[in-house]
């Protein structure tokens, strides 16, 4: 079926609607959006339509005006103080009276200050308030936020897709990546680090998509057992990080120490289940006198160790040249004398070069992967190598097991459950069995309350070494300690959204 409907005076919907659309372009801009209003009418060829008025300049002379404004403050605002630029503002939107309404003038007005030194227009309000966590418009008139892991949509429009459009290209502009037709989809980041991902027509078949997952406050270890990520237990006691494995101990205490004793390691678990915070907190039990390499997508990671050094990863540009992988990261951060290496996330090919790395002098690293259990991760490292290489480049599920089982000692696990994140396993790596499986070893569980220990030890950790001078804290001698503890010299790692 095509979609096209017989209506009044024996026009199609798509013809009442656009001929509606042609009508309003003189209208005050209002909290209506004709995009919705076309959609449930079910004709999906009227939306298109519309969208593509939009996308061509045919619809919006206040968004014509606001470009215009724009590009004139760029030329002349230049060194002006805030109020000094206000007032040039409201001049050249009283420039624009000839040719719009009073209403839209206000608009224009609002819409352009809002817009000034890097604001996100009507977002941004929302990104100032720190209870929201994830910013999600799906079209104009429809805006949703997340406080406490719970979605809510709040009353924030704009006045029509290009509108939406345009905020996404003064996001990515300065990043050298192009939002157009021919490039519909698109990620970045914030100047804080918040994640950036839109999607607009003709993908987007309702509109302009954009998705903003903020950056948060720090969270060292210490903090997150006081938020509850471990449980109902939220007292963090000092660990001595050179004493012995601290069997049956509490589980932050057996991850600060894995952490110091080099124990290679990957955090698991979903979509916003809270890999990143993990990851970041773990990073605070690394020794100040290691050389840490930080590879990320988009940097999140604030790591405040003396000796790092961040790397991120760069799309391919508008002529799709210029892509720096996070695989090409990896190998090249094997020739920066690295102690340790730390990659925000591992999906591809990158995933064999680290866990070689892991394996060749680099013990101690750390990353993330999406899996669905501690096992799953196993089965996602060889997708990750073998489906997204070519043949020669590929190995044998059993050769990838192998590595990842000798390089891996640890996996935390991590989930999300009614609104909130938490810890749910971690589990002993202690090589494979004669089928060439993972043999692994569960040294704590969720039991409904808290993250309680099994009462397993790793065998790698039955005979653990005593910390080097290098590892030490301060190169004289150990201490015990809270990772991430301010009063030790540790300051916390900022890093994801808080567990709770």
């Amino acid at each position: 079926m095509s979609g096209r409907k017989p209506a009044a005076g024996g026009l199609t919907v798509a013809e009442n609607a656009l001929a509606q659309l042609r009508a309003r372009r003189s209208e005050p801009p209002g909290l209506t959006d004709p995009v919705g209003d076309v959609a449930a009418a079910g004709d999906e060829g009227a939306a298109a339509a519309f969208l593509a008025l939009q996308s061509e300049g045919a619809l919006g002379p206040e968004q014509e005006a606001v470009r215009r404004i724009i590009t004139r403050l760029a030329e002349e605002g230049q060194g002006l103080a805030e109020a000094e630029l206000r007032a040039l503002v409201r001049a050249l939107v009283a420039g624009e009276a000839a040719d719009l309404t009073r209403a839209q003038l206000e608009a224009v007005e609002q819409e352009v200050l809002q817009s000034l030194g890097g604001r996100l227009g009507p977002l941004q309000p929302l990104l100032e308030d720190p209870t929201v966590t994830e910013v999600m418009v799906n079209r104009p008139d429809q805006v949703y936020v997340e406080r406490a892991g719970r979605l809510e949509r709040v009353p924030v429009h704009f006045r029509d897709d290009r509108s939406v459009q345009a905020l996404v290209e003064r996001i990515v502009a300065p990043l050298g990546r192009s939002f157009s037709v021919a490039h519909p989809t698109v990620d970045a980041r914030l100047r804080d680090g918040s994640r950036v991902n839109a999607v607009r027509p003709p993908v987007s078949l309702l509109g302009t998509t954009l998705t903003i997952r903020r950056f948060p406050r720090s969270f060292s270890l210490p903090e997150l057992v006081e938020d509850g990520a471990f449980g109902s237990d939220r007292h963090c006691e000092p660990v001595d990080l050179d004493g012995p494995y601290p069997a049956g101990g509490p589980p932050w205490a057996a991850l600060a120490w894995c952490v110091r004793h080099r124990q290679s390691l990957i955090v698991s678990g979903g979509t916003g289940s809270g890999k990143t915070t993990v990851l970041g907190a773990l990073t605070g039990c690394i020794a100040r006198s290691e050389r840490v390499v930080f590879i990320e997508d988009a940097a999140e990671l604030q790591p405040r160790l003396p000796h790092v050094v961040r790397l991120e990863s760069r799309p391919a540009n508008a002529e799709g040249s210029g892509a720096v992988t996070i695989q090409h990261l990896v190998v090249n951060a094997l020739r920066m004398r690295p102690d340790r290496i730390v990659v925000g996330e591992v999906r591809d090919i990158e995933a064999l070069d680290m866990l070689l790395a892991m394996s060749t002098g680099h013990d101690g690293s750390l990353t993330t992967i999406h899996a669905n259990s501690p096992r799953e991760v196993f089965n996602r490292l060889v997708q990750a190598t073998t489906l997204r290489s070519s043949g020669a480049v590929g190995a044998e599920r059993r050769t990838i097991v192998s590595v990842a089982a000798g390089a891996l000692k640890l996996i935390v696990h991590v989930v999300r459950h009614e609104a909130r994140r938490r810890l749910d396993a971690i589990v002993a790596v202690e090589g494979t069995d004669a089928q060439g499986e993972p043999r692994l070893r569960t040294l704590y569980r969720w039991d409904g309350q808290a993250l309680a220990a099994t009462g397993e030890v790793p065998s790698w950790a039955r005979t653990g070494r005593r910390l080097s001078e290098r590892d030490r804290p301060d190169g004289h001698g150990a201490k015990r300690e809270a990772c991430g503890d301010v009063s030790t010299g540790h300051p916390p790692i900022t890093s994801q959204a808080p567990l709770a």
